[in-house]
């Protein structure tokens, strides 16, 4: 005699496949199956669960991650400004000086600071934000930096200390601004960064939405240039540097 793995019931080997076919080991496979099925459909939907709430873990460790290099950018920036507050404390930011060789190499118009919001607003935009930094750079100093004849609006006058010249707004006078620190101050509240940032990051979502690249960690990336630090200063620095035989400013 052997049992019914189904129904378990004691029925002899040689009657067991007659057994299989009775309507009693019928219905309680039937049941059996039934059951079966319903317990593998919950376990695919928890499943799926899983595979959402892994989804969702994945993008907040990678939020976090992108707002800690933030907060380490933040804190280095604020170590950068310290260090440029001090450095203004020894000395004066901005000189009044008369160059006259410096008359026969810049643009007679001046920086408008006042103007520099609405030309911003033109040259920065989500379709430069995007170009790499060589070319981004390029484009504020020949859309804002040059005037209509392609001449330079500011000089740098020592490529070594980073320093620059250009014209007061207000008086036409040539004004010094040591790492450009009044320009770059006023470049960074003039550009509309929210409203940058959001179409930005539209954009990058769409594009990479279903690939191993992070949207936030790229916009990171390419916000980094609104912040004209360094590499737009050394950028500046070669592109309008000139050498010339006069006296130094700082003498």
């Amino acid at each position: 005699m052997i049992e019914c793995e189904f129904c378990t019931s004691s029925v002899s080997k040689s009657n067991y496949s007659k057994h299989r076919k009775t309507d009693l080991c019928k219905n309680i496979n039937s049941i059996i199956e039934k059951y079966k099925n319903e317990n593998i459909s919950k376990i695919n939907e928890l499943n799926k669960e899983v595979d959402i709430y892994k989804k969702d873990i994945s993008n907040l460790n990678n939020k976090i991650i992108f707002l800690e290099t933030q907060l380490k950018d933040a804190n280095e920036k604020s170590d950068e400004y310290r260090k440029i507050v001090e450095k203004a404390a020894t000395k004066t930011t901005v000189k009044n000086y008369t160059h006259n060789n410096y008359l026969n190499y810049i643009s007679t118009e001046p920086i408008k600071f006042s103007e520099l919001p609405l030309q911003l607003k033109e040259v920065v935009n989500c379709e430069s934000i995007m170009y790499d930094d060589d070319v981004f750079h390029d484009h504020i100093v020949d859309n804002i930096l040059k005037d209509e004849n392609g001449k330079d609006k500011l000089l740098c006058t020592d490529i070594n200390r980073k320093n620059f010249s250009y014209k007061d707004e207000k008086s036409g006078e040539l004004v010094c601004d040591p790492e450009l620190e009044r320009l770059r101050e006023q470049l960074k509240k003039g550009a509309d960064i929210k409203s940058v940032k959001k179409e930005v990051l539209s954009k990058l979502v769409d594009k990479y939405e279903g690939t191993s690249n992070d949207p936030y960690m790229k916009l990171y990336d390419m916000v980094k240039k609104l912040e004209f630090g360094s590499p737009f200063v050394d950028h500046v620095a070669k592109k309008t540097y000139i050498k010339t035989k006069s006296i130094d400013i700082n003498e």
